[in-house]
């Protein structure tokens, strides 16, 4: 799935084994020389403009959020394959349809 999709969204309660899955995967990939790594966020920590960034309103500067961020550093680094950030934490309706709309794109 992950050939023709950004990203994936594994949801489910609370011990159903999406960390282990998570981890699991990322063992698998690094021990077949496809470097991965893990960036985990809970974004219930935060509030949206420190999760996604903001226009600051003054001086009409961006200011990157915590995801942008790691999007960014993502994207400069050539030497990892496989990126994971793992959203921790209980989903809600404004953070995660906003987190929707940012994925929602297939790789052209």
């Amino acid at each position: 799935i992950l050939v023709v999709r950004w990203s994936v969204f594994v949801v489910g309660p609370a011990g159903s084994g999406k960390s282990e899955m998570e981890r699991t995967l990322s063992k698998a990939q690094n021990l077949n020389g496809e470097k991965s790594t893990i960036n985990y966020l809970n974004p219930k920590g935060v509030d949206r403009n420190e999760l996604y960034g903001y226009m600051h309103p003054a001086t009409r500067e961006w200011k990157d959020g915590l995801i942008s961020q790691i999007f960014r550093d993502l994207a400069n680094c050539e030497t990892v394959k496989h990126e994971w950030i793992v959203l921790d934490g209980d989903i809600d309706a404004e953070w995660i349809e906003s987190m929707n709309t940012v994925m929602d794109d297939n790789k052209m």
